[in-house]
């Protein structure tokens, strides 16, 4: 009779499968089963995701990149393994698709339903404006963007389906406007001055190859909330079109919308490099002036 062996990694990853907690589905958008309870869970379901080959290329063999994903995917609720199939890599930072972070907003808890787009025009003179709610505010909310100002335009769907894309941009445009947290650190890969190369923007099926995030880069990642439980909210770099974090206004938002004094430096060495040198200086006396105010309220 054959004997069956059980590695050490077998007992780990069958109490590790016994041990994570279920979380009841939302019905109006997909939900993760499974929620790490601390810290050595998520590095534990990491590491299986490393080694799976249900989990796109890029990310195998690195449980370090697969961390960011299952402590991100944990941030908003959502299956790690769905998550990370819809991430690639611009310029060594991890980078999430249009459809999901558009799915994040829509569940995010705080609209009134959904964001309406609603388009006029055509060609450069396409135009989008989002419409939304958010809840215990009656006042429908707008943000209006024409595609002639939106300078980069890395996605190769631009030309494909403008509408789409513009649709996605500006729904983002209107969420970092009126509720900066629910896409703090979350950005497309058009948010980065450098396009993409040919090759990496034939096919956002086609993920790139990239150096595993380093634990530097996981510390200034960790965002909010979530570091006191030990399930931190890792800086994306998100989906698939750039713009409105790159403006000063909105820059500011999600300055204002830190925590503690060393998210805004964080968020501040993110934002920095996507604005002109004026509103940069600009943006680091914003910043001074929000860890003064976090300092004068815990002290006080």
């Amino acid at each position: 009779m054959a004997t069956q062996l059980t590695t050490t990694d077998d007992k780990r990853d069958m109490a590790l499968a016994k041990s994570i907690g279920t979380t009841q589905l939302d019905s109006n958008a997909p939900r993760s089963m499974f929620q790490p309870a601390n810290m050595g869970e998520a590095m534990e379901i990491a590491r299986l995701m490393a080694g799976s080959n249900f989990v796109a290329p890029h990310l195998r063999g690195k449980p370090g990149d697969c961390l960011a994903v299952v402590m991100q995917a944990a941030r908003w609720a959502m299956d790690p393994f769905a998550v990370a199939n819809k991430t690639f890599f611009v310029n060594d930072r991890i980078a999430y698709e249009a459809q999901l972070v558009t799915a994040v907003i829509n569940s995010s808890g705080v609209l009134d339903g959904r964001l309406h787009p609603e388009w006029e025009g055509e060609g450069n003179e396409l135009v989008c404006t989002v419409t939304g709610k958010l809840k215990g505010d009656d006042e429908p909310k707008k943000r209006r963007v024409a595609i002639k100002n939106i300078t980069t335009r890395n996605s190769p769907l631009w030309k494909q389906d403008p509408e789409q894309q513009i649709g996605y941009y500006a729904s983002r445009a209107w969420v970092r406007l009126h509720a900066p947290e629910v896409l703090l650190g979350v950005y497309s890969p058009d948010e980065f001055e450098a396009p993409m190369s040919a090759a990496g923007a034939g096919s956002l099926a086609e993920t790139r190859e990239a150096k595993p995030l380093t634990a530097a880069m996981l510390t200034q990642q960790a965002t909010d909330k979530q570091v006191a439980e030990h399930v931190e909210a890792i800086d994306g770099r998100a989906d698939e079109d750039h713009g409105e974090a790159t403006t000063l206004e909105s820059a500011k938002a999600e300055i204002d919308a830190t925590k503690m004094v060393p998210d805004v430096n964080s968020r501040l060495s993110a934002l920095i490099p996507l604005l002109s040198d004026d509103d940069g200086d600009a943006l680091r006396s914003h910043a001074m002036d929000r860890i003064a105010e976090l300092k004068e309220a815990t002290n006080g």
